[in-house]
This record gives C-alpha cells, sequence and structure tokens, in this order.
C-alpha cells in the first residue's frame, strides 16, 4: 500500500495547534516553555540533550539521562496570534514563579 506523501503533508499542516505550556524535569532542576507539540518538543529536547548539544541554559548541564515533560496547561485555541503570544508569555512566568523554574525562550 503506496502512503500518498502530498496528502500527509497536507493533513500534518491542517492539524490543529494545541499550544501548551509544558514543564521539562532533570537533574533536579525544572524549566517552563511554550510549545504548540508537546511530543516534538519531547523529541527535540531529548534529541538534543543525548547529542550534548541543548541550547536551553543550563539543561545540558544538569540532565542527569532522564527528561520528564509534563504538560501544565493548555491555551485558549481562539486567541489570535498576538493575543496568544502575550498570553503564553504571561503563562509561563507564572508558571516559573510557582514552580521555581527557569524559562525556556524561543
Amino acid at each position: 500500500m503506496a502512503i500518498d506523501r502530498r496528502a500527509a503533508r497536507a493533513a500534518w499542516k491542517q492539524r490543529d495547534e494545541i499550544w501548551t505550556i509544558y514543564a521539562a524535569r532533570t537533574g533536579g532542576q525544572v524549566w517552563v516553555g511554550v510549545t504548540r507539540d508537546v511530543e516534538a518538543i519531547r523529541n527535540r529536547l531529548s534529541f538534543t540533550l543525548r547529542m550534548q548539544d541543548c541550547r536551553t541554559k543550563g539543561m545540558q548541564a544538569a540532565w542527569d539521562g532522564n527528561l520528564e515533560i509534563e504538560a501544565l496547561e493548555e491555551l485558549d485555541p481562539t486567541l489570535s496570534p498576538m493575543a496568544r503570544r502575550d498570553t503564553a508569555q504571561e503563562r509561563r512566568d507564572h508558571w516559573c514563579e510557582t514552580l521555581g523554574a527557569t524559562a525556556i525562550e524561543a
């Protein structure tokens, strides 16, 4: 059975974006960031940590071989791009303060 790559690519691009505030934990430390795809950020951080090329400040030094990603909060999908950016930054800062975490800058 052949896979229609164009259709698969178009479907992937049309998927709903669920902007999420997430926490990344490793080495007893916590970082908080914003992503539209939690699984993608899990894969990206795991890969860059294993390759010793993680650019998230302090994460590579703290990495103990384990990485936990936790979705903390989903943003309202009806927000405009500008409102989403402002809300995401506000909520990320809130979670950083609540968890004593470092913000992951996009």
